[in-house]
């Protein structure tokens, strides 16, 4: 028998978004995962394959750990993207998008590579035919559920607060990661030193994200208290693109305490 979600703390609605507040990062994480197998499951009823974007960073941890230890998701029937890749590195880079997540979610969960749509971050030279090719696949197969978290910028993705654009007319771009950005990168411990950080980055666009009936979006710690008061209390705004998220009647927040903290 599956062990039962953990209830909120705090359960509100701001415009359109709903937000679930947990005591810490472990429960809110399993309470992000429970949800997006239930989204699979009912979407797996009437369809013969979900398509799911992933974000790769350490906020989603406990998240995709939770994913793959639930026994309904029939995970052959997944077909995965992801939302952002650094310009330049390729799928086995250290610091790759695509090594996190085949680390943390698509070797675990028993992937094979025909269920994976990435975008090829090493492939610097013709960044446009990346973009087009990669906007062709999400045309193809529009994602039903997208795993998102928020930046401690605001951003969602790499839609940094100056590259942001609530009515972007792409759906992939390549954008200058801002340095407020960077910075989270290099607190996050994903690179030894800021220097290494690439400069550009290939995205999902806000209305790209933002397409998917069913937008799930897990934010802990205390670092992104401020993203996080901006988000729910600020202007529908691009200076803080997570913003966005409070026009989508489909989207769900979940923070732990450390980061609702100002709003709760």
């Amino acid at each position: 028998m599956s062990v039962p979600p953990p209830a909120p703390v705090a359960d509100f609605t701001v415009d359109r978004l709903r937000v679930l507040v947990f005591e810490d990062r472990a429960q809110t994480g399993r309470a992000a995962a429970a949800a997006v197998g239930r989204s699979i499951v009912a979407r797996l009823a009437v369809a013969e394959r979900v398509n799911i974007v992933f974000a790769a960073a350490p906020s989603q941890n406990e998240f995709l750990a939770g994913l793959v230890a639930d026994p309904e998701i029939l995970w052959s029937r997944i077909v995965a993207f992801h939302m952002d890749e650094y310009l330049g590195l390729d799928a086995d880079h250290p610091f790759s998008f695509r090594r996190f997540l085949r680390e943390h979610l698509f070797r675990l969960a028993g992937l094979s590579d025909d269920q994976l749509r990435l975008i090829p971050g090493e492939r610097s030279g013709s960044p446009l035919r990346v973009c087009l090719e990669y906007e062709e696949l999400l045309r193809a197969e529009p994602p039903d559920i997208v795993c998102a978290g928020i930046g401690e910028n605001g951003h969602l993705a790499f839609n940094d607060p100056p590259v942001a654009d609530f009515a972007d007319p792409v759906l992939v771009k390549v954008v200058k990661i801002d340095e407020a950005c960077r910075e989270q990168q290099f607190h996050d411990g994903t690179f030894g030193r800021k220097e290494e950080i690439p400069a550009h980055a290939y995205t999902m666009t806000i209305p790209a994200l933002l397409a998917a009936p069913v937008v799930s979006v897990i934010v802990p710690g205390p670092r992104k208290a401020e993203a996080v008061l901006a988000t729910l209390r600020g202007p529908i705004h691009e200076s803080c693109p997570a913003s966005a998220l409070r026009r989508h009647a489909g989207a769900t927040l979940y923070l732990d305490r450390d980061a609702a903290k100002l709003v709760v």
